[in-house]
Order: structure tokens, then C-alpha cells, then sequence
């Protein structure tokens, strides 16, 4: 009997699941938001009973004593003691010098930090909340899949990027890809609901979120996926700008006299759907100001689900047969209208959405394509965390 503990980690929440192996029950899991403040929500499932509250949380140490409370002392523990954890896993994004699945170490940390600049949202948190977990669990491995794990299948003219030499051998500057875990979550679930083999299937992965992403998935392998260096890049996010000309940034950085600094915040925390549409970087937001007659908000939306049917395009003729598109991530599980406006046009290239289940379709596991539909389109909420226990138990295991 294994048990891994998963964290997924935010600059101001934590989502937790404990899942035991070999059966990949879920045991416990949890959602920690707005830990810093006096009124932090939490909402868990533990030994089958559910909660929720609002109560202070004055930091990450008061969060994760609080999980270690319920999981250990609540009104349903579901283990006696910390040491019935044989590893706690983590989502990591990025590091310098390491991909794959790896036991964190002092190094790896350090590798995270080096690379703190790429992924300024991601890593930061990431590496205090390992060290703070490290602190409270010192003697459980902690273990790290890093998101661009996924896409190491990608053919090296997918990965590559047209700049000098010296930059890609000094640097490391090529496509990294990311929310690996989730893309390769739907690579192994869509073949199942299809019943075919993973050999056999290509899919589209579409999560869609905060932060979005589409990968182009052949026999349960990635070859190309939106995202490239940096979490910033491919389609647009919440708050991060997507792919953008470089001379935009070095001229407006010329003309405004901008520092590095700014122009990171700038583009990482006041572009995407919040600076396009100067609303909110939430859709459900947005949607509700374009249904009030607010043209930036409609711009905004058109203008996201017009990259997504353009990226959906590309990848389907590097596939050249497509079996399965697939939603997931919030806004994928959940966007009803994102989805129809996204598949709206595609009919002619076998895509073709049935309104009704589409519209009943929200949060759930569901096919919403038309019987008519060579390509099957479904909804398929990710479990990344199950991966990441996966992958962890497989280090665990090859190291005995």
C-alpha cells in the first residue's frame, strides 16, 4: 500500500489529494483559496464526508498545518500519521537542468529559482511551498514532474526556435511546453472512452483556463503543443499576453523607457483577457459584460476562441487524421459558449458540435459532438494530480 500526497500549488492556494496505490483511490482532497487573509475558503472531501468553511489563514505553514490536521485528526482521518505518506508530489513547472520526474533536492530548487524569470506566477511559490512542506514532512520524499515532461516526444523541427546558435546551446532557448500532466491525462483517458488502443488515436487537447494550452497528441505521444519557452507563450491567458512579436516589446520598452521589471508585469499580470478585454481576466466575467453590449469584451472572446480554432487547425493537419478534440481545464469543462463559438466554422474539416449536449454539458465527463461528426468531440475534466502520483510511484518504485 502507497500512499501519495499531491500539492498543486498557487501564490494564494493549494489544492491537495491524497490517492492511494495500487488501486488509485482518492482518499482526501482539498481546496485551500485565499490563504494570506482572515477569511480563506476551504472545501474538502475526507473519509467520504465534505466540508466547508471560511476561516483565517494567515500564510502557507497555517495552510498546510491545516491539511495535515484534516487528513491526520479531522472528523474523518483517513491516515493516523504523517508518516503513512510514502511521498508527496508536486506539479513543478520548470528548472534549469532538470526535466522529467525527479526527487527535489536542494539542487532542483535551485534549479526552479534560476529559473524564477520564465515563469514568474509558477516557480516563485512553488519552490516556499516545498521548502515549508520539506519543513512539516521531513522525513516524506518529495518528488517533482516537471511540466515539460509530456512534451519531450516532440520532433526536434517542432521544438526548435530560428535564432543563433549560441542561444539554444548557452541558453537552453527552445519550446518547452507545458501543462504536461493534464495533456497527457486526456492521452491516456480518450482512448478508453473511445475503446480503442492509444496507439491508434490521434487527439487534440484542448485545456483551456486561466492559462491555455492545445496539444497535438499522436498514439498517446505529444508532437507539438501551443506553448514554447515560457508559460507566457501560445494562446493568450487570464492575465499573460501570449504569443506576441518581440519588436513590440523592445519598441514600446524604447518609447516608454520601460525597465525589464515593468514590462514583466505588464505582460504578466495585466495582459491576456484582462488587458484585452479591461474587464476581468475570468470569462465568466467577461461573458456577462459582452451579453451587456461591451465591445471589448466581445473582442476579447472572439478574439481567443478565433487562436483556438486557428491553433485546432494546424495541429489537425500535422495529424492528418484527427479522432478525438477534447476540452478540459476550466474554461474547456466548463465554457459552454467558448466551445460553440470555437467548433462554429469547422463542420467542413469533420467537427461538428450538437448544441443540445453541448449546452448540458458543463463540468463533466461527456461526448458533445454531433452523430454526425467524423471527428468525436468530448468534455473530459483532467486529473493532473493522479498523474503526478503516477509518476511518482514510479520513481518510488524504480528506486527500490
Amino acid at each position: 500500500m502507497t500512499n501519495i500526497l499531491v500539492a498543486n500549488v498557487g501564490s494564494t492556494s493549494l489544492k491537495f489529494q491524497l490517492i492511494r496505490f495500487p488501486e488509485e483511490k482518492s482518499l482526501a482532497w482539498g481546496r485551500f483559496e485565499k490563504i494570506g487573509s482572515q477569511d480563506a475558503i476551504l472545501s474538502w472531501t475526507c473519509g467520504g464526508e465534505s466540508g466547508s468553511t471560511v476561516e483565517p489563514l494567515a500564510d502557507y505553514p497555517a495552510a498546510i498545518g491545516r491539511m495535515i490536521r484534516l487528513l491526520t485528526s479531522g472528523s474523518s482521518p483517513v491516515i493516523s500519521g504523517l508518516d503513512e505518506i510514502s511521498a508527496a508530489g508536486f506539479k513543478t513547472v520548470i528548472a534549469k537542468g532538470f526535466d522529467g520526474c525527479v526527487r527535489i533536492t536542494d539542487s532542483v530548487l535551485k534549479g526552479m529559482e534560476e529559473y524564477a524569470f520564465l515563469a514568474p506566477a509558477h516557480n516563485p511559490p512553488y519552490v516556499k511551498a516545498i521548502r515549508l512542506f520539506h519543513e512539516a514532512m521531513p522525513d516524506t520524499p518529495l518528488v517533482g514532474l516537471f511540466e515539460p515532461a509530456f512534451h519531450a516526444t516532440m520532433p526536434e523541427y517542432a521544438r526548435v526556435y530560428a535564432v543563433p546558435k549560441e542561444w539554444r546551446d548557452r541558453h537552453g532557448i527552445r519550446r518547452y511546453g507545458y501543462h504536461g500532466a493534464s495533456h497527457r491525462y486526456i492521452s491516456e483517458r480518450t482512448p478508453a472512452l473511445l475503446n480503442l488502443p492509444k496507439e491508434q488515436v490521434n487527439v487534440i487537447s484542448c485545456h483551456l483556463g486561466g492559462s491555455s494550452s492545445i496539444c497535438a497528441i499522436r498514439g498517446g505521444k505529444s508532437i507539438d503543443t501551443s506553448m514554447g519557452f515560457s508559460p507566457q507563450s501560445g494562446l493568450f491567458h487570464g492575465t499573460r499576453n501570449g504569443d506576441l512579436d518581440p519588436f513590440a516589446v523592445l519598441y514600446v520598452m524604447q518609447q516608454e523607457n520601460l525597465s525589464i521589471d515593468e514590462v514583466v508585469c505588464l505582460l504578466t499580470k495585466r495582459s491576456g483577457f484582462l488587458g484585452l478585454s479591461g474587464v476581468s481576466a475570468d470569462v465568466r466575467d467577461i461573458e456577462k459584460a459582452e451579453a451587456e453590449g461591451d465591445t471589448d469584451a466581445h473582442l476579447a472572446l472572439e478574439a481567443f476562441c478565433y487562436d483556438v480554432k486557428k491553433t485546432i487547425g494546424g495541429f489537425l493537419a500535422v495529424l492528418g487524421r484527427l479522432d478525438a478534440l477534447v476540452f478540459t481545464g476550466g474554461i474547456g469543462e466548463r465554457g459552454v459558449d467558448v466551445r460553440r463559438r470555437i467548433c462554429a466554422g469547422l463542420e467542413p474539416l469533420g467537427i461538428v458540435l450538437d448544441d443540445r449536449r453541448n449546452a448540458e454539458q458543463s463540468g463533466k465527463e461527456g461526448r458533445i459532438g454531433s452523430n454526425e461528426s467524423r471527428t468525436a468531440i468530448w468534455v473530459i475534466p483532467t486529473n493532473e494530480e493522479l498523474i503526478v502520483a503516477r509518476a511518482t510511484v514510479e520513481l518510488l518504485n524504480a528506486r527500490e
